[in-house]
């Protein structure tokens, strides 16, 4: 695994925590406003709180970015799994995740930076992904398109180094 579990799940909560709370203190603020601007003696002091509304609007997008982040680590985590063989160019990993090849680097970066993504390390060209050393995690598959052995992790797949044809470990015996 990966990811950071628990890192994830905290910072997942502590993000939507503070949209919980900005989304409600800019509820009750338009209301105020709106309530300024249809009272003749508050109709100008109703324009110096529209700046923070839209303070806090520009927050709860922020917030919600570092959400959508945190999925996506997910998505990094499974191509990792994935993986059979420890290294993933970059230009793979963008295909995969459907971004261009510079945004799936700074998020790697931000990821492996911010300790969301782990066993990792980030080289000129690829991620290498450190493989474990257990023994019992990794099975071997016989491809079923050209007969080679493919060695993959338990419960995850991988595509067969010879052919392609994509593989995935769905408890069959041990070779």
């Amino acid at each position: 695994m990966y990811i950071n579990g628990p890192k994830t799940a905290a910072a997942k909560m502590v993000n939507v925590l503070i949209i919980v709370v900005l989304s409600i203190l800019l509820f009750f603020n338009i209301l105020f406003i709106l309530f300024l601007l249809f009272t003749p003696d508050y109709f100008l002091a109703a324009f110096f709180l529209i700046p923070f509304s839209l303070i806090g609007a520009g927050l709860i997008i922020w917030r919600a970015g570092a959400i959508r982040r945190l999925g996506r680590a997910r998505y990094y985590n499974s191509l990792f799994e994935e993986d059979h063989d420890g290294i993933l160019t970059y230009e793979s990993i963008a295909s995969m995740m459907g971004l261009p090849q510079d945004k799936a680097i700074r998020e790697l970066l931000w990821m492996g930076k911010k300790g969301y993504l782990t066993n990792m390390t980030l080289g000129r060209t690829a991620v290498r992904v450190d493989l474990t050393v257990d023994p019992n995690e990794f099975k071997v598959l016989i491809c079923k398109t050209c007969g080679s052995q493919v060695r993959v992790r338990r419960g995850g797949g991988g595509r067969c180094d010879h052919c392609g044809t994509f593989m995935k470990d769905e408890g069959a015996a041990d070779v």
